[in-house]
């Protein structure tokens, strides 16, 4: 089995470019969701995070708030290292767990953390998707119905896009329409395909 990377910073559009892929093809794991799942209620990351941070990133039904989490730690560098160092661990595992079970084919790893989280030592190579700042920050006010100020502090929170080219065998370019998007997805998809063959 190959497996690569997709990443890209908040609002870049590297969902849209795991679906693209997954509808021709190749298993994605998503790691938002593996991370949702490690944070569940009794789970041991919701354990270590209460620790953390409190009992205040809690709802009354016992599951993280993790809008309460997200505000606290884009706002602070130094919790948002320690969100990781937590988190990571248990999403390194749950991911590790699914590809020993899919063992064939190809299978991308989407994750917005992934450069350097230890989930890229999985990955044959990384493919990141980038896309101009001013659409990145629209795009993240529409899809979580925020503010500009706390967009911007997501934005910031994230490395530049010239981390992301440094760091990836491939990138996507996001700032035009869905149908440049899928095509510009499709092309690196081919290539990939390519890739894994030789």
């Amino acid at each position: 089995m190959m497996v690569f990377g997709i990443t890209g910073g908040t609002g870049a559009g590297k969902s849209s470019v795991s679906e693209i892929f997954r509808q021709n093809g190749v298993y994605v794991i998503d790691a938002d969701k593996t991370a949702r799942a490690v944070v569940e209620p009794g789970r041991e990351a919701l354990k270590e995070l209460c620790a953390c941070f409190g009992n205040k990133i809690l709802g009354e039904d016992g599951r993280l708030k993790r809008h309460e989490l997200a505000d606290i730690v884009f706002a602070d560098e130094k919790k948002l290292e320690m969100l990781n160092s937590i988190t990571h661990k248990y999403i390194y595992r749950e991911i590790k767990s699914e590809l020993l079970r899919k063992k064939t084919g190809i299978a991308a790893i989407d994750a917005a953390v992934l450069i350097g989280s230890g989930i890229e030592k999985m990955c044959v190579f990384i493919v990141s998707v980038i896309a101009d700042e001013k659409i990145r920050l629209r795009r993240i006010m529409e899809r979580d119905g925020i503010s500009a100020q706390s967009a911007q502090s997501r934005i910031n929170a994230q490395p530049p896009a010239e981390f992301y080219i440094k760091h990836s065998k491939y990138i996507i370019h996001n700032n035009g329409t869905q149908k440049e998007l899928e095509r510009e997805a499709r092309e690196v998809l081919e290539k990939i395909k390519e890739f894994s063959i030789e």
